[in-house]
Formats: structure tokens, sequence, C-alpha cells
């Protein structure tokens, strides 16, 4: 793209075609003719053949200007008698631009479903050979290069996955004050991730952004398996300190069994939960398809180290005389101040249902108050300038338009660069008008900015100083605003379709809207698109007069293409190099609407009729470009939202416009792009969570095997579901399929810790079966007691494992955030689940066994 194709450019002078009486076509058909090469089958010469061959091709200029036209007198009419022949530029409905001075460039399009890093590195690797071969002087400078992105992004997400792992690894160490115990519950990390990067290679899942910040959301919940399983053993062993080698192996296959269920019942939730990613269409199913595939392979993979690893390698790391849990400094401590809070709460039950039913109301409140939006912006480093202008823009004007925005944008001391590009690539992908600007503007680096001043501040800077007449700004990001593109077909934010049967009307409808719209707060850069006011010459043929000459409507449109448009009528070959051969009138001739009705057209009588004589000639005007969608025609109303969340403003705009807009019958909107995407997935996981929750209550009941039970540990759900909702509100964000996914994740692990503590009450009660409420209490204290450590522990891990993820800032920290921050909330609030679950227990079991002692 950029600069001009090469051509071979033939300007017929029409008056020396009128005096030498020759007709265009003729002109046109003589070179053809003489611009060929041709095969003669062979000749036989003794034992040898030859191949035949007429050589006929143009080898230089003087080539085209010597071919015969025709002959008068005895005297050759030749090409240079008719017409003169030079190199000149091609047609061109594109340009490229760097910091205001005009440059060539090419795009590589990479296949659907290739790897982006390693196609973009083969093309360097070409790119440097090719280099070599270039003239003197030349060289190729990438000026956007998607590498750049993809290394900062999976930068961030293997630094907060290393960080997670350090961090949770300490935890472990603090809390069980072992080493070799802390080595065992560890393995479950580097393991399951490894067994996670080996099924996702297997199945052909690529390393990026999404897939990885699965492995990122789920370092936490990985370990406490290992946790629960390590915890055990430890716990049975160290009760156990004089026994055989032979008796510790059945000790830990007894202690195995005693919580594999338990494990299996956790990760099965979880996994089943995470099942309504899946389900996603479209853009953000192919966005967190991956995610979901490295989550669950990295959970599977985290439970067979739990359940076949650890066991095994107890046996060989928990040796010799083990400290009792009981007199582990941290346990100690956790059972302190727990076992005297579940005391009060079990005597003080209608007291602490309090204190659960304020957090979910607190959480319907931050519901009610957090705005919405389909994904948050992944901030690439680089900015896309995309304004819009009018239809109807000359090429020329565009070119001045382009350099000027491209200077004044470089003149902004963070600009390192800006590069800009209208209209079409010569490529059938980029069917883009001469009016559609895009400018890469790359940075200085991050380091030399100065402090505080973010990407979105620097858009607001350049929004400020680059006002153009004509000209509706747009900042976005270069892979966003593709995808935007590729998906909804509007380059904007938003996008409002009007659809009816009458351009006229539609553009009007468009304006109207447009004016409305702007009156909402947070409306940006609103362009109501012009659909008409493309000035046309047209040439209405008069076919009655046409006829008297001879003439048809065909030979008179031929030579308007030719003639005055311009064809190519060859190809003129230098070496392995070809370029085209084109045929007009000289521009002086052509470039006015008077001249234009002296083209003369040839009669079958031997006349040249000027087109004045067969045609009306006038100038109009139409449509710039005609778009239709499911066979209605369609204008568009183009707007970013500035300030506010996006579907929050959409619906407030929707109201606004319904009220203030009265449609003609017939005529029907559409609001399309990023809420767009957002309506259908939200849909869809209003269909998917659900079941999801429901499947994983009916596989807690299968693992309970008591339905009332099973509900009872279910109730965290809501609980930490209002606790993400809190965090969300307090950090400022707003919903999106993002912060969905992170809720899916947080319910499949907020039911974990209750399913642990259920499966050592029904224990506990079945073992003692009391027969009084002190004897109750007492059973749900020793086992609520017994299993604290292991579940504060991993509930810490899980939400210290994501502080990393919290603190980052670099690129893809603003897709990792939103779906940790519901886990984080979630399992801080979770807590409470520590008690409700004994609390709420103890209720049933008391009314049960108060109904046994009545029958007795």
């Amino acid at each position: 793209m950029g600069g001009f194709v090469k051509e071979y450019q033939i300007d017929v002078d029409p008056n020396k075609l009128f005096a030498y009486d020759v007709h265009f076509s003729k002109l046109i058909k003589s070179i053809q003719n003489s611009n060929i090469d041709v095969g003669a089958e062979v000749v036989e010469d003794g034992d040898r053949e030859f191949v035949v061959r007429g050589k006929g091709f143009f080898k230089s200029i003087s080539d085209i200007e010597n071919v015969v036209v025709a002959v008068k007198n005895n005297s050759p009419i030749r090409v240079k008698d008719l017409a003169s022949v030079n190199i000149g530029p091609g047609f061109r409905r594109g340009a490229l631009d760097k910091n205001g001075v005009e440059s060539v460039g090419g795009v590589v399009t990479m296949r659907f479903g290739e790897n982006p890093k390693e196609v973009i590195d083969n093309v360097k690797e070409r790119l440097s050979i090719v280099e070599k071969g270039l003239p003197k002087g030349v060289k190729l400078v990438p000026f956007y290069d998607r590498t750049e992105v993809i290394e900062r992004t999976i930068g961030t997400v293997y630094s907060a996955l290393g960080q997670e792992i350090i961090i949770t690894i300490i935890v472990i160490l603090l809390f069980l004050l072992h080493f070799k115990s802390s080595i065992l519950v560890s393995l479950t990390l580097p393991f399951g991730v490894g067994i996670s990067f080996i099924l996702m290679r297997f199945l052909g899942i690529d390393s990026n952004v999404m897939s990885l910040s699965g492995l990122v959301i789920a370092i936490g919940s990985m370990v406490d398996m290992g946790i629960i399983m390590t915890e055990n053993i430890y716990s049975h062993l160290a009760q156990n300190p004089n026994a055989s080698k032979k008796d510790r192996i059945e000790i830990i296959v007894k202690s195995a069994r005693e919580v594999g269920p338990a494990i299996l019942t956790a990760v099965a939730t979880t996994i089943v939960t995470f099942l309504p990613v899946f389900g996603l269409e479209g853009s953000e199913g192919k966005l967190f398809g991956p995610l979901a595939w490295a989550k669950t392979l990295a959970m599977f993979g985290s439970v067979v180290v739990a359940i076949i690893l650890v066991p095994a390698l107890s046996a060989y790391l928990l040796k010799g005389e083990l400290k009792p849990i009981e007199k582990n400094k941290v346990s100690l401590f956790i059972v302190e101040k727990y076992r005297p809070a579940l005391n009060w709460m079990l005597d003080n039950r209608k007291i602490f249902v309090i204190f659960p039913t304020i957090i979910f109301m607190l959480g319907m409140l931050a519901y009610s108050k957090l705005g919405k939006e389909f994904m948050p912006s992944l901030n690439e480093g680089e900015i896309l300038y995309m304004p819009v202008t009018t239809p109807d823009v000359s090429m020329t004007k565009a070119r001045e338009l382009l350099a000027y925005t491209d200077k004044k944008l470089k003149e902004h001391p963070l600009v390192a660069d800006a590069i800009g590009k209208l209209g079409r690539a010569n490529t059938a992908i980029d069917p883009a008008p001469v009016a559609m600007f895009e400018t890469v503007i790359k940075l200085v680096p991050e380091d030399e900015w100065p402090n505080g001043v973010s990407i979105y501040d620097i858009m607001s800077e350049l929004d400020g100083e680059l006002q153009v007449p004509g000209l509706v700004n747009a900042w976005l990001f270069p892979i966003e605003n593709r995808i935007a593109m590729i998906s909804t077909g509007i380059k904007t934010q938003i996008g409002i379709k009007i659809f009816g049967d009458d351009l006229k009307t539609l553009e009007s409808i468009a304006r109207e809207i447009g004016k409305e719209v702007e009156k909402v707060k947070g409306a940006y850069g609103v362009y109501a698109e012009q659909i008409t006011g493309k000035p046309y010459i047209e040439f209405d043929i008069d076919r009655v007069a046409a006829s008297r000459y001879g003439i048809n409507t065909g030979t008179i449109n031929k030579i308007l293409q030719t003639a005055v448009g311009g064809m190519t009528i060859g190809q003129f070959y230098e070496g392995r190099e070809r370029y085209p051969i084109r045929v007009r009138y000289k521009k002086e001739l052509r470039d006015r609407i008077d001249e234009l009705k002296k083209v003369l057209v040839p009669s079958p009588l031997g006349q040249h009729i000027p087109l004045s004589e067969l045609a009306d000639i006038q100038v109009v005007t139409g449509p710039a470009a005609i778009q239709s969608e499911n066979g209605m025609l369609r204008s568009l109303v183009l707007l970013n939202v500035k300030g506010r969340d996006l579907i929050g403003f959409v619906e407030e705009a929707k109201v606004h416009i319904e009220k203030n807009v009265e449609l003609p019958k017939g005529y029907s909107i559409v609001w399309a792009g990023q809420y767009e995407s957002q309506v259908r997935s939200n849909n869809r996981l209003m269909m998917l969570v659900p079941l999801a929750l429901l499947i994983n209550l009916v596989l807690i009941y299968f693992g309970i095997k008591n339905l009332r039970n099973a509900a009872i540990i279910f109730s965290a759900v809501p609980i930490a579901f209002a606790g993400g909702l809190i965090l969300l509100w307090i950090g400022g964000f707003n919903t999106s399929v993002a912060v969905w996914v992170g809720f899916i994740a947080l319910f499949g692990i907020a039911v974990d810790d209750g399913v642990v503590m259920m499966t050592y009450l029904q224990e506990a009660i079945k073992n003692h079966k009391p027969k009084d409420w002190n004897g109750l209490k007492e059973c749900i204290l020793e086992a609520g007691s017994r299993r604290i450590r292991p579940l504060v522990m991993t509930t810490t891990t899980t939400v210290v494992a994501l502080i990393p993820i919290m603190w980052s800032t670099s690129t893809g920290s603003e897709v990792m955030k939103p779906m940790a921050i519901p886990t984080l909330g979630g399992m801080l609030v979770e807590l409470v689940t520590l008690f409700i679950v004994p609390v709420v227990y103890s209720y049933f079991e008391q009314r049960k066994m108060e109904k046994e002692n009545l029958v007795n």
C-alpha cells in the first residue's frame, strides 16, 4: 500500500483520431494484437526437433509507438501519430503516510487458525533474506508488529503466574511449619501446570493471555487439593509416631480414602460449574474458550497429583517423628480463635444469621450500582486513530488531511511515530473507501512517560490537540478495533442501524437520531452516516438519437469506460515483472464536463459523433455507498462512549430515542457493536449459569448423600456472589463477560470448604451419636476445630495467590483483574461459610434429635 503502481500509459488525442479517421476501438485492438507471443508447434531437422516461437511482446516504449493502427494513402498511421506513450503512475485508492511524509508499505495477512507469534517470527526471518536483495538505500522498517503486544501480555501473565506460585509456597510453609509437608503440597503446582501444558499441546490450544489467565485464576484452587490430602495424611501419621513401615502405608491409604471423595466432589463441582464458559458463542467464545480449557485441564492435573502423587510421596517425605498438628502454633492460634467464635454462634444462631443476610443485601446494593460493558479494553501499548469524514472526500484532499493529522500527532512529546493509511491496500481483503483513515500511533517507551500518565490520558490530550473541521475523532486500540469490525461490522463502540426502503429517508432518520443521541450523557464522536451527497457525472444516453447514427448503447458506454475512465488492455513484461498498459484520453481533454461532451464516438457510417449529441450529460448527487442487511437498506449512526459504562449508556439512549424520534412505518432500529455482543453473551450466560449451578448442587448431593446438607453447603454460593459484587463496587469496575467468567470460577470453588466441613460433621455425628444439645454441640465443635486449619489454609492460598494480579499494571492485567476480583472478594466473604455450615447444620440436627427423643 502507498506509493504508485508503474503503468505504460497511452494518452490518446481524440482530435487526431478524427483527423486520421481512426476509430478508438481499432486503436485498442491494434495494440492488443501487436503485444503477443505465439507458439507454432515444432520443426524436425535430422535427429533433433526445434520449437517454433513467434516473439511479439513489447520490449520498449518505441515498440508501442510504432504499432500500425491503419493505412491511409499507402502511409501507415502509427500509435505515436494518434497518442503519446509514457511511463506514469496508475490510478490508486489508497495511500500510506509516516509522520506527514508519504511512504510505501505492505501488510502481512495471517491465515485463519495459525499461531500469530510463529507466523510473525517466520515473516521476520524471510524479510531478513529479502532485504539483502533490495536496491541500495531501501530498507524494511516494521511500523506495527503484534509480537510486541504478544510478548508484553505473555510476560505479564508469566510474571503473575511465577509470583503466585512463590507466594503460595510461602503461605503453605507458614501454615504447616514443616518443610517436607510444604514441598509435598507445593508439588501440585508445577506438576498440575505441567500436566495442563502437555494436554494443551495435545489439544492444540495456544499459549496466550487468555489461556494462561485460566492457569492464573486456577493456582489457588489447584493447591487446595494437595493441602487437604497432605494435612489429613500428616495428621494421622502424627498420631501414630511409632507405626511400622507397613502400618504407615496403611495409614496413608486410609487417610487418602477418607478425604478422596471430598476432593473429587470439590474438583467435579469446580469443573462442572465452569462448563458455561465452553458454551459461549461469537468473539467471547473464541476469547474465553482457551481459558476454560486451560483452567479445566489444570484442575484435572491438580486432582491427579493430589490423589496419586501426594499419597505416594508421603511415604518417603513424611517420615520420623512428626509434630502433632495440635502443637503447631499456627494451628493452635486458628483453633483458639475459631472454637470460641463457633461456640458463641451455635448458642446465638438467630443473631448470627443477621451477618450473612447483611452481606447478601450489601451485595445486591452493589450490583444495582455497577455499570455494564461487553469486555474491558486491553491496553495494547499502541493507539489507533480512526476519524470519520464525509464519503465524498477526494483522494487529494484525503491525502492532505492524513498528512496533516499524522504530522500533528507526531508533535506530541510521547508519540514516537504516527503511521497513517487511507483507503485500501492492493488486496481484496481490504475494501476500505478513501474516506477511511487508520493511523497507528506508536508511543515512546513507558518508562519515559511522566509519573501518573496513562495511555488514556494521552488519548485525551491528543483528542484536545487534534480537532480538524470535517473529521470526527475516534481513539481505539488496533486489535480491539479489528475484532470489532470483523465480528460486528462497526468500527466504533456502538452503532445504531436504521433499516428501511428509501435512502433519503434513512439518511434523514440517521441525522435526527444522531442529534438526539448527542444529548445523552457520555456520547462522544457521534457521526450520522451520510448516504447521499456523492457527486456523479451521469451520461443519460438518448437511444433514439444514437440509433440515427447506427450506434448502440454498448458502444457509447465502452467509449466512456476506456476513453474517460481508462482501461488496461494488456501487460508489459520486463523480465519477471509485469506492468499494466492503460489507454485513455489525454488528461486535459477529460478533466472538465465541457471537454467530456466533445468525446467522439465512432459510427458504423464512418462518422465521429460527439457525446453531447448522443446523451444528456448532467451532474447529480447520489449515494456514496449503498449498504443492505438481511434484504433491507441500512444506514448507520456511529458513536463512542466516554466517562460511563457502555451498557448503561445504551439503555438510557434507547429510552431517549424511543421517546423523541418517531420512525415512519416500515422502518426499524437495531443497536449494534459491543452492545450487541454483550446482549448475546448475557442471554447465553443467563441460560447456562443456572444449569451449571443446578448440576453443581446435584454433584454435591451425590458426594454428601443428603439433599438437605447439600443445600446447606450450596448456601455459600449467594454469600460468595455478594462478596464479589461488593469488591467490584469498591474497585470501580463494571460487570462484563470477563467478570462473569470470574464469578463462574468463584461458584465452582465457593462450595469446596463446605463440602469438606460437612463430610467431617456427618462423620462426627455418625461416630458419637449425640443424644442431647450439649453432645451435639461438642461433636460440631470437635469436627469444626479439626478441619478449620486446612480450610483456612485453602481459602488463604486462593486469596493470596490472586494478589499479584491486583498489583499488576502491565499489558494484559486489564483482562485478568475483572476475572480475579470476583474470586478475591467472594473467597474473603466465603470464610463466613466456615460458620454457616456448622450453625445451620446444628439447627436441623437438633430438631431431628428432639423429634427422635420425643418418639422414644
